[in-house]
């Protein structure tokens, strides 16, 4: 009774006609009309469209994708009328897998096949598997910025594009859950020849690309908020996300919480978190000191020297077994470096203190008064200073330092080793400054201020590692620190070509410093970095770059409740900041340790967080979807409780982060 209809024009046995696209090729879809009831199940709608199409292929691939829902049809027990499907319904039979263009942090493109159906999580995943990368749950894709926007961070001087490595055709073999400690097999092939050896040199290979000269105007917090509007939902498809064939997305590590870097299993890794690392640094998404970035720049042209040295059973593979994550990895090289071996917490009979005298200020509003000397106290995470070494029984002030902000103010052409402390308060921030005499006691202060701030006391075995890379960084390593080799050789054969400041420096700095004086500044840095290997140094850079007070911060303009203007979030791996949008200043910290609870309305696009002792805060998002925001409070939250050797809790991060707007 197929076909019969009452003289309302109503089918008698409750069928109805049904419009669907199929995908067979490069050509335009083919239109069938079929004629269905609502009782068919999702599978058999597909086999009757392989059946009406008639054509003798593999159709394992293909799955049904519902138009106006903007969802796919991935469950094939569910019926139509289940599901709501009706005669109105737009449906197209199409592949999963589909190519994509991911250009890599290193500048590099690659065409391969992802799914566009899975959400983007595991898209991401999969992706990595075939580069060889470990921890995908760090990664996310994320839009190609804007051609007005790109031709602008580009600037004239951009290096022509490469032809892509396509990778459409490698497969994973199987067994490729596990890491391979060299060249991962499938990509030694004829198809993918010349690809690792991309992924692990630096620049990709490519020439030196120098940063835009004119940078994007308006206040950089402000700029630096616009980056995080492009990331993908990853708990959606790339279907669901207007993600076309073909189309180029942005590879870029999202969550700055590392685990378990072990250069002899993350060659590739290392190399693209360096490679993402170090454009954060010149296109100033990042700040950092003058000194700091002298030292990047050395680093930089030590690498590009070396050629990386990453290639299998180099110097990208070198190191122990046993390096466990990125502070492992760094302490075992202050060994090979001759830095004396951390103390161990078995070994101490009591929990070391400072006890000096500093000059502090604290910042006041409508008052004249400087610097002045105090004899300061430094135990476990608390910082207590006197008027003087007798006067032990009424501290001028006691701070405890757990959860604040540590942020240098050094310069040291001019002599200057200021700490600029913000703990948190009932009524925001406490602000405390010290200036120490000289960079040694600089370097004791600021690491046992940044131990205090993660909740560990100078008894921790990395006391000693985080002070003498202070002392590296300030360009005195070697002095009373046991940080690393002394002055190196010189700077070489003539034959070397000199530093070129154009491509190993931001345009501010490029800007403030002379040019003449610029090769020289960096060639004074490089005789100390010069005995480290490549991965060594890819190392070092890493470090530094982690050291970095704004290290990790992802920025929103958001509006706070009850207030009348648009501020600053910034996301870190361990808290949120509240910060003043035109000068970057401080005003508000939160410790996730703290963390409660948070909700998000999604029809209002307002997050509200609870904290402890009734703290709670709520504001809504301004230049990015909400979701942005609540998949970064979910992913850290859910990473932090990563632990080595143990799977990833894959569950728990979709969990966490899962939630989309509602439609």
């Amino acid at each position: 009774m197929a076909g019969l209809k009452t003289a309302s024009g109503e089918a008698i046995d409750g069928s109805f006609e049904l419009r669907v696209e199929v995908e067979q090729g490069p050509g335009a879809p083919r239109a069938l009309a079929l004629r269905v009831t609502g009782g068919l199940h999702v599978g058999g709608l597909m086999l009757l469209i392989v059946d009406t199409v008639g054509e003798q292929r593999d159709w394992s691939d293909h799955a049904l994708w519902w138009a106006q829902r903007r969802q796919w049809l991935l469950r094939p027990g569910r019926t139509l009328d289940a599901l709501g499907l009706g005669a109105d319904a737009r449906l197209r039979f199409a592949p999963q897998h589909r190519p994509l263009r991911l250009r890599l942090p290193n500048r590099r493109r690659l065409r391969l096949r992802l799914s566009f159906a899975q959400p983007v999580s595991r898209a991401v995943a999969h992706a990595c598997r075939l580069l060889g990368i470990r921890h995908p749950e760090e990664l996310s894709l994320l839009r190609a910025p804007e051609e007005e926007e790109e031709a602008a961070r580009k600037g004239g001087g951009a290096a022509p594009e490469e032809e892509d490595f396509d990778l459409t055709a490698v497969v994973l073999p199987p067994g490729s859950e596990a890491a391979w400690p060299g060249c991962p097999p499938h990509l030694a092939g004829p198809e993918a020849q010349g690809c690792f050896r991309m992924l692990v040199a630096p620049r990709g290979g490519l020439g030196p690309s120098p940063p835009p000269r004119s940078p994007a105007r308006g206040p950089p917090l402000i700029q630096r908020a616009r980056i995080n509007a492009r990331w993908l939902d990853s708990s959606q498809s790339l279907m669901q996300q207007d993600v076309a064939d073909d189309a180029e997305l942005l590879l870029r590590f999202k969550y700055y919480c590392f685990l378990d870097i072990q250069p002899q299993l993350d060659a590739v890794r290392i190399a693209q978190l360096y490679e993402q690392a170090r454009w954060s640094l010149l296109l100033e998404e990042i700040d950092c000191t003058e000194e700091e970035m002298m030292l990047f720049a050395a680093l930089q042209y030590h690498i590009d020297e070396l050629g990386g040295s990453g290639e299998p059973g180099g110097d990208a593979a070198g190191g122990d077994a046993a390096l466990d994550d990125l502070d492992a990895a760094l302490d075992s090289l202050e060994l090979k470096l001759g830095g004396p071996p951390p103390p161990q917490l078995e070994d101490l009979t009591a929990i070391p203190e400072l006890r000096e005298y500093l000059d502090i200020l604290r910042p006041r509003k409508l008052a004249l008064r400087g610097f002045r000397p105090h004899w300061a106290v430094f135990k476990e995470t608390t910082l207590s200073y006197y008027k003087s070494p007798e006067a032990l029984a009424e501290p001028v002030q006691q701070l405890n330092l757990k959860g604040c902000e540590v942020i240098p103010d050094v310069n040291v052409a001019a002599q200057k080793f200021c700490i600029k402390l913000l703990v948190p308060a009932p009524d925001g921030m406490s602000e405390v400054q010290l200036r120490c005499r000289d960079a040694q006691q600089y370097a004791r202060w600021v690491a046992g201020c940044r131990l205090a701030a993660r909740g560990r006391t100078m008894a921790d075995g990395s006391f000693g590692a985080e002070a003498r890379g202070v002392l590296a960084l300030l360009g005195g390593g070697a002095e009373g620190a046991g940080a690393g080799p002394g002055p190196g050789p010189a700077p070489g054969p003539a034959s070397r070509p000199p530093p070129d400041p154009r491509v190993l420096l931001p345009p501010r700095f490029q800007r403030k410093i002379k040019a003449k004086q610029l090769p020289a500044r960096i060639l004074e840095q490089h005789q100390r970095v010069a005995p480290l290997s490549g991965a060594e140094a890819r190392l070092r850079f890493l470090q530094a770059w982690q050291a970095l007070p704004d290290f990790g911060l992802a920025y929103f303009l958001v509006r706070f409740k009850g207030s009348r203007k648009d501020e600053v979030l910034g996301v870190a791996p361990n808290r949120l900041v509240r910060l003043e949008p035109a000068l970057g200043s401080v005003l508000r910290t939160w410790r996730y340790s703290s963390l409660r609870q948070w909700n998000v309305n999604w029809d209002s696009r307002q997050v509200a967080i609870e904290f402890d002792e009734h703290v709670n805060v709520a504001f809504s998002v301004v230049s990015a979807p909400c979701r942005t925001v609540h998949e970064y409070l979910g992913g850290y939250i859910c990473l932090a409780s990563r632990a080595k050797g143990r799977p990833f809790d894959e569950e728990l991060f979709h969990k966490l982060t899962g939630g989309q707007e509602a439609p």
